[in-house]
């Protein structure tokens, strides 16, 4: 029966779900730095988060090299689990000449019950998925922070969810902020870096392609 199905999946667009698809948002070299962050977070007091999930495929990696690691830490993935805010859509439209169709399309084939399957499946049991949008989230409870990754996309979430990540991290502790980069679609995250860390004080380092470096 498999390879029946692959046979007719191979001339047709469902080959992408069954010819093993280069799964993650991230050039090699850019998760094999993610994994160094988690490594040098382990003597740093706190939590790990990951704001912006989509559908745990870094998760997964993140959390197999904890395991492998022995890194033992409480992980919590916060998401929407159903695409971008529309509001924010709406800000990067109006204000930032940007696609609202486009943007629509991304993230929202999603659930918070499917994301959980995904981590009992591979065994991620430390991994505890919060349905929120992180520009309302409350970060101070998860205090104190010891690794983040940012990930939304978007201007108006990172530009919110920064200073309070920011304020709820250990000394030591590491911020990542994806999409920093000129990319047509997703240059709001660059933006919002730009102006926090300038804001701040805080030196401005961007890792490989698109990762926003952020020191406590």
């Amino acid at each position: 029966m498999k390879l029946l199905l692959k046979q007719v999946a191979f001339s047709t667009p469902l080959h992408r779900s069954l010819f093993n698809p280069y799964s993650f948002m991230y050039s090699p070299s850019e998760l094999m730095f993610l994994t160094q962050c988690v490594a040098d977070a382990r003597a740093v007091p706190g939590c790990f988060i990951e704001a912006g999930c989509a559908y745990g495929a870094t998760t997964l990696w993140l959390n197999k090299y904890m395991e492998d690691q022995d890194i033992d830490r409480d992980y919590y993935a916060i998401d929407t689990f159903a695409g971008f805010e529309e509001e924010h859509v709406n800000y990067e439209r109006d204000q930032r000449n940007k696609s609202a169709q486009v943007l629509y399309f991304h993230f929202g084939d999603n659930k918070r019950a499917w994301f959980d399957k995904t981590m009992a499946l591979h065994s991620a049991h430390r991994v505890r998925s919060i349905q929120s949008n992180v520009s309302a989230f409350n970060f101070t409870a998860l205090s104190p922070i010891a690794f983040c990754l940012l990930d939304v996309d978007l201007y108006l979430p990172i530009k919110a969810a920064l200073p309070k990540i920011y304020q709820a991290m250990s000394p030591g502790g590491l911020l990542v902020v994806d999409d920093c980069w000129r990319d047509d679609k997703w240059d709001g995250a660059l933006q919002a870096y730009d102006e926090f860390t300038t804001d701040s004080g805080i030196e401005r380092r961007i890792v490989g392609r698109k990762l926003g470096v952020i020191s406590r």
